[in-house]
């Protein structure tokens, strides 16, 4: 049986992702072990028409077409299910994916062209609603856990799936479905490998925990390491970049996995996400001795009462320190902030600008605060009565969705663009260009972007860079 899986467009004007979609080469690769055709549209390294869509659908003929995506990404993954149901009547449409998962009945409700919902992580789920469709084992689909379906004009919703213990038994992800050639950072080949899922933490902005729970479940140091050869030498990866949300969220296990890359000789550069009450000079020089060289801080803030309001559970102090320990120890540090977020005030995000000059971070990434559906921010805010945008294609962390009384998306927008204009200088360009590492290099484009956009020249330069790690919504 064929199944043909998708991954979406961004829309039109939004920044097209520069980031492989593990979450879609998990799901091939667990189909493939179990013996199902799959082939994968992948939109945001080849933009198909309608027509050429149709007619992939019509060589193929999947009985199965499932989409992930994310907020962004929604109306077009809806766009590509209509059209599925128009080339094949008969085939079973499936999305998955974080936006869907808390909003699954009102997704089934406004699209009758889509059939089921996987909510959560979806590898054992996929498998089995291919089982069913295929005649094997599974006698109902209503026995499927982990679901939200379509039966007539019935909608049905089963008990959630546990989540997956042991992620060692999951295959390796299904690269050679991708063109890896177009997933390119300053020319480099840069390519991820996750190695935990969970978070344990509740920041009020964050759907982590609504895909994969709050226990903190790992893979094993060796299997790890393992992968790393096999994206080095299979897939001929320049530079790794662990997407875990926390990755020295256990610190022996951190330590452990950078030794085992110094020991088997894995010398290519890497960066990796993690917080700055999770970190210490150890461990840092642990990362650094195995050449991590970019390490992103999820700051948030610099004032104390945003970080409280957006419950970070770190401190203004923490994260200044974190900034320092990681650039004593050798490795540069790209922070995020979240602006406008509700109740931040212009004095609260000056706060938070002056801890950035302060502190000098390598890289800054100013994101908006988005409202994402399922999350303690999108529930304030609907309690407040604040008008919040549902136009989804807006949801690209750039643009404001709603409106703060106390600090407009004008005034927001005004602070932000001054603060890279002083950023970004001419001082930071040179620094960052005379500097060879990929790291320094794809930061000096930035920076070049951002000059030439202020002198009004053409965006002739990496004009798609804005950060090293996906958007919080994308992992």
């Amino acid at each position: 049986m064929h199944i043909t899986l998708i991954n979406p467009p961004s829309p039109s004007g939004a920044p097209s992702s520069r980031f492989i979609p593990l979450g879609l080469g998990y799901l091939v690769a667990y189909l493939e072990a179990h013996r199902f055709e799959v082939n994968v549209i992948d939109y945001q390294t080849r933009k198909l028409t309608t027509e050429e869509l149709r007619k992939n659908l019509s060589i193929n003929q999947p009985k199965i077409v499932g989409v992930t995506t994310s907020t962004l990404t929604y109306r077009s993954a809806i766009d590509i299910v209509k059209n599925v149901k128009e080339t094949l009547p008969n085939c079973l449409t499936i999305l998955g994916g974080a936006h869907v998962t808390v909003l699954d009945e009102q997704s089934l409700c406004e699209t009758p062209e889509l059939d089921i919902i996987v909510r959560g992580e979806g590898e054992k789920t996929l498998l089995e609603i291919a089982e069913f469709v295929s005649g094997q084992h599974i006698e109902e689909i209503k026995n499927i856990k982990g679901i939200t379906f379509r039966k007539q004009d019935q909608i049905t919703r089963t008990v959630d799936r546990p989540f997956i213990k042991d992620l060692d038994d999951l295959p390796r992800p299904a690269f050679d479905h991708f063109d890896l050639n177009k997933y390119t950072i300053s020319g480099k080949k840069y390519l991820p490998i996750i190695t935990s899922r969970g978070c344990p933490f509740q920041c009020t902005f964050c759907l982590a925990s609504k895909m994969c729970g709050t226990g903190f479940r790992t893979r094993s140091p060796e299997k790890v390491i393992d992968e790393l050869e096999w994206l080095r030498d299979v897939h001929k990866a320049d530079i790794f970049a662990f997407y875990d949300d926390t990755f020295t969220f256990n610190m022996s296990r951190a330590y452990k996995i950078c030794e085992e890359i110094k020991n088997r000789g894995l010398d290519l550069p890497w960066d990796c996400r993690t917080r700055v009450d999770r970190i210490d000079p150890k461990i840092l020089v642990k990362m650094r001795e195995a050449n991590c060289q970019l390490v992103h801080f999820g700051i948030e803030s610099g004032s104390q009462k945003m970080l409280n309001l957006m419950k970070k559970g770190t401190t203004v102090e923490q994260n200044a320190k974190g900034i320092k320990m990681a650039k004593d120890s050798g490795i540069g540090v790209a922070i995020s902030v979240v602006v406008g977020y509700p109740g931040e005030t212009a004095e609260l995000l000056k706060e938070t600008f002056e801890f950035i000059r302060k502190t000098e971070p390598d890289y800054v990434y100013a994101c908006q605060a988005i409202p994402y559906p399922g999350t303690e921010m999108y529930d304030k805010l609907t309690k407040l009565g604040w008008k919040v945008s549902n136009d989804w294609n807006k949801y690209d962390e750039q643009t404001a969705v709603f409106e703060n009384p106390l600090l407009s998306s004008q005034k927001i927008e005004k602070m932000r663009g001054k603060f890279y204009d002083n950023f970004f200088s001419p001082t930071y360009l040179l620094q960052k260009t005379i500097k060879k590492d990929f790291y320094s290099q794809t930061m000096a484009h930035a920076a070049l972007n951002h000059l030439l956009w202020r002198v009004n020249l053409p965006k002739w330069i990496f004009s798609s860079f804005h950060r090293l790690v996906p958007k919080r919504e994308e992992n």
